[in-house]
């Protein structure tokens, strides 16, 4: 009897929580907010003794520029996660905050070949761009059941002034999967900052790089 009582109740809270779900979703994009570089704790910045340029990241994911993730409901509502701006507006910004984050002074760079943009770029001794894989959150919300799964691929290179050549290129993959009874949009976010933290973090800890910048 008690465990009958239960599963009419169970029935009744899913019943009642989809009938939330869908009346608080509606279709179309939903802007994603918060989504940024992390530092690792216990990161000192030290002084500044090398300038990096960062030119902008061509998206080869073959999605919208501004779309970075989707949100399912009960699979059968849908939303597109977007930021504001393009996706790789976000990562150059990321990539920003990171070396900042390490006390290193960063400027901005056209588009363009990176050993040509090391040859002539003046104020800058590395120059940094790259391409963007994928960056993706995938959300699946169900009743007291909600997935979310997070990658990021970037393939990123590095060029030295002095050489005028590329010096390292670095494949930086990231995933983290994450479940929970109830839908954020920090969550999300969350989790997709935390994936680009840790591809971005592959790149700051590689030894060639290192030695360049340090």
């Amino acid at each position: 009897m008690k465990h009958s009582l239960f599963r009419v109740l169970l029935s009744v809270v899913s019943v009642v929580t989809i009938g939330m779900l869908s009346a608080c979703a509606e279709k179309g994009p939903v802007l994603l907010e918060g989504v940024t570089y992390r530092a690792p704790e216990g990161l000192v910045a030290g002084a500044p003794k090398i300038v990096i340029g960062i030119a902008p990241f061509k998206d080869d994911r073959g999605k919208t520029v501004s779309v970075l993730g989707k949100r399912t409901i009960s699979n059968y509502v849908e939303n597109d996660l977007v930021v504001q701006g393009t996706v790789a507006d976000l990562v150059v910004a990321s990539m920003k905050e990171a070396l900042k984050a390490r006390g290193i002074a960063v400027r901005d760079l056209p588009a363009g070949d990176l050993g040509e943009l090391a040859g002539k770029t003046e104020g800058a001794e590395i120059v940094v761009g790259g391409e963007i894989k994928t960056l993706w959150v995938d959300v699946s919300s169900q009743p007291l059941n909600v997935k979310m799964t997070a990658e990021v691929q970037l393939r990123v290179s590095a060029a030295d002034k002095a050489e005028k050549k590329v010096f390292r290129t670095l494949v930086l993959n990231s995933k983290v999967e994450r479940q929970d009874i109830a839908f954020s949009f920090d969550a999300a976010a969350g989790a997709l900052s935390e994936a680009l933290s840790a591809a971005i973090d592959q790149l700051m800890k590689d030894d060639e790089f290192k030695k360049k910048i340090h």
